[in-house]
């Protein structure tokens, strides 16, 4: 219980200091955030839905959800458990993901303090360096204990200056805190069982899924990848 209090006390703070806690407007109503082609607005709706794609079943129906609107990130539903799910869009990289109670502690507050540099006109390059020198001053920190994140979502793209959309190949895994390990630490080889995004304090070790539950999840989310690369401006190669 305790626990869940400091996660929610986080949560309120990032909420107070962000423009969009204040704001609450609704937001996604087309554009772009911070008049930045890599950052495209969503209708709310669809950000929820998009947002809760990341998480299975059992853990969305009560998670929180965090949109992106024209003032920053704020939170458009407060769930019931430890879990908040939200449209990462950190340097043209999108896509949805569901942090549990560390997670949310530790990680969502990049996305959300991403966003605010960015309406602030940092570049970037820029809120890159300003994010490796939060976590060596312990402004942020690493997760101080093993958590997951959910990533089951097939949908994941990059957004280049420009705007232009590059739609990632389909790969739903879990993500599991791995800071500052290596592939070289545990075993790890990219595209197989397990392997590091990334080495650094935020840095996961990815498990893909199954094929069979990889493929399930494709053909349940025809309907919305349809929505979101409408929305996003997605042209499929010809």
């Amino acid at each position: 219980m305790r626990r869940t209090r400091v996660v929610w006390s986080a949560i309120v703070l990032m909420f107070a200091l962000s423009a969009a806690g204040a704001a609450q407007s609704s937001g996604g109503d087309g554009g772009r955030f911070a008049q930045s082609p890599q950052y495209p607005l969503l209708p709310r709706a669809l950000e929820i839905e998009l947002a809760l794609s990341a998480a299975p079943k059992h853990v969305r129906d009560d998670a929180t959800v965090w949109v992106l609107d024209k003032s920053g990130y704020a939170i458009a539903r407060k769930g019931g458990n430890a879990f908040a799910s939200v449209v990462s869009r950190r340097a043209g990289d999108l896509f949805p993901v569901c942090w549990d109670a560390e997670g949310t502690r530790s990680l969502l507050p990049l996305d959300v303090e991403d966003a605010q540099l960015r309406l602030s006109g940092k570049s970037g390059a820029a809120i890159e360096a300003i994010v490796t020198e939060r976590f060596k001053s312990g402004l942020y920190h690493a997760p101080s204990r093993p958590g997951i994140a959910y990533m089951l979502s097939p949908m994941r793209y990059r957004i280049d200056e420009h705007g232009g959309v590059t739609r990632t190949t389909s790969n739903p895994h879990l993500m599991f805190y791995g800071p500052n390990l290596t592939d070289t630490d545990i075993g790890g080889v990219r595209g197989a069982f397990v392997f590091m995004n990334r080495v650094g304090p935020d840095g996961m070790m990815i498990v893909p899924i199954g094929q069979k539950e990889r493929d399930a999840i494709v053909s349940d989310a025809q309907s919305l990848i349809a929505q979101v690369e409408q929305a996003i401006g997605y042209q499929p190669s010809r």
